[in-house]
């Protein structure tokens, strides 16, 4: 058994004896080694003793509830005991194995989340450049049974993968996931020399991902109108889309989009984009999207680098797909007689297979 589940995928790779899932989301599952289930397992039939301890030292006041219950009717006083601790020990069992499965990182082009929770999921998401550092410790029964912790950090955060199959053959995943266009992103857009320039058919500016400021609060046509021209780039030759500036190139920043958020940050801001992209777009374009942020004049900027689709690119909105392509500096969405027709002349070899 590895270390490693998917989402979406039936496609494995081996690297350095890793078996390695490949999904086309652009998403990897690395669940925590079995080793914590026996740890897990072991604690519970600990506590479990522990608990009949404590219940022999209660003997009369165990009787007496067992005959408020009027259980002498159903079931004798052993039996009784024994339901009530094997029932114990059921559910703490399931509730180990479910915090288990439910705990897994993913790694994502650029960024890997800690995802647990049985009841109340809680993330944590860790954004991976050229600068983040990897350090993997194990110790003397996790060498023997090849599994340890891994720690990423990227200037003052950080996040520690533990309890994990092999975590030094792990890095290489991480670093670049399954994105096969990671070479592309390998240098940051240039902000100041983008404001510089007006908008055309590969650069648009937009004051925010989902804050309307003409209402002073979220709105989800914001939001649409954002996702609108990444799929009009990616349907296209691609593109940069700047949030956080005015039309005027004057930088607003993206403290009210923060203060919107569960996590007032960037990488809340980020979830909350890969949420909306996947919903809109679709997760198995993320792989072509990077976002980069940037402070000017004390704000926080983003810049979404765009890269054109191999192939085409729908948003899903209102129940219903449109298709857009970028003419100059506008998103113009296609009529479906018209859309075959540009497909072919845009994806003549994709299309043909």
């Amino acid at each position: 058994m590895t270390g490693f589940d998917a989402a979406k995928s039936g496609v494995t790779l081996k690297v350095r004896g890793v078996r390695i899932p490949h999904t086309m989301s652009d998403e990897t599952i690395i669940k925590r080694s079995p080793i914590v289930l026996i740890w897990k397992f072991a604690v519970i039939e600990v506590a479990v003793f522990l608990l009949y301890l404590v219940a022999v030292s209660f003997g009369n006041v165990k009787y007496e509830l067992y005959v408020q219950l009027s259980f002498p009717s159903l079931l004798s006083y052993q039996a009784a005991k024994i339901l009530f601790l094997s029932g114990a020990q059921f559910a703490v069992t399931v509730y180990a194995f479910l915090s288990w499965y439910y705990e897994y990182y993913v790694v994502h082009s650029g960024s890997i989340t800690y995802t647990r929770g049985v009841f109340r999921r809680k993330d944590k998401t860790l954004r991976i450049d050229d600068s983040t550092t990897f350090t993997s410790f194990s110790n003397p029964l996790g060498k023997l049974f090849h599994y340890g912790s891994l720690e990423a950090k990227t200037g003052t955060s950080s996040l520690v993968l533990t309890y994990i199959s092999r975590p030094k053959n792990l890095v290489n995943l991480i670093k670049h996931g399954n994105n096969p266009y990671q070479g592309a992103f390998r240098e940051a857009p240039n902000l100041e020399k983008l404001l510089t320039e007006n908008e055309h058919d590969r650069l648009e500016f937009k004051s925010s991902l989902r804050f309307d400021h003409k209402i002073d609060q979220a709105n989800r046509e914001v939001e649409k109108a954002a996702m609108k021209t990444i799929a009009a780039f990616l349907n296209s030759y691609g593109g940069h889309l700047v949030l956080g500036v005015n039309d005027a190139r004057v930088p607003l920043g993206l403290e009210n989009d923060y203060q919107t958020l569960q996590r007032k940050d960037a990488d809340g801001f980020e979830n909350h984009f890969t949420q909306t992209f996947n919903s809109m777009i679709g997760p198995e374009f993320r792989n072509l999207i990077k976002l980069w942020f940037h402070k000017l004049d004390g704000h926080d900027l983003c810049v979404v680098q765009v890269l054109e689709s191999p192939r085409p690119v729908y948003l899903k909105a209102d129940n219903n797909e449109q298709f857009y392509m970028r003419t100059g500096n506008i998103s113009t969405v296609l009529k479906l007689s018209e859309i075959e027709s540009y497909s072919r002349s845009r994806w003549p070899r994709t299309l043909k297979r």
